[in-house]
């Protein structure tokens, strides 16, 4: 193989790599959503139910809507106080995207490398 066609299928494979990257992202952010989703606070279900993944430029986002969701994830009210729920845990989202960073690498790698295949 000349140069010409090993760039041709460089080219081919980072085409293909690019293409499958909205999809993988996706894909692992919903495994993260699902995580959170999980371990969020339980009062009324909205926080739970609430939760979206969303495609970005560059690949995904988890998203919990306003304003309530930060003072969830912090485990602190718009008054400073400490919030105290029986079901679920404070940094929701934070402690999840730690634990599950392996996980979503793999996420990741098995659907790049089905792609280049």
């Amino acid at each position: 193989m000349g140069s010409e066609g090993f760039d041709a299928l460089i080219d081919d494979i980072t085409a293909r790599v690019e293409e499958a990257i909205p999809g993988a992202s996706f894909k692992a952010m919903e495994h993260v959503r699902e995580i959170a989703v999980s371990r969020a606070l339980l009062e009324t279900g909205n926080l739970r139910t609430s939760a979206e993944t969303i495609p970005a430029p560059n690949g995904a986002a988890v998203y919990f809507p306003g304003p309530y969701s930060r003072y969830q994830e912090f485990g602190i009210s718009h008054s400073g106080e400490q919030l105290r729920h029986e079901t679920g845990q404070s940094l929701y989202l934070t402690s999840t995207i730690i634990q599950e960073a392996p996980k979503v690498l793999e996420i990741l790698e098995t659907e790049i490398r089905s792609a280049i295949e």
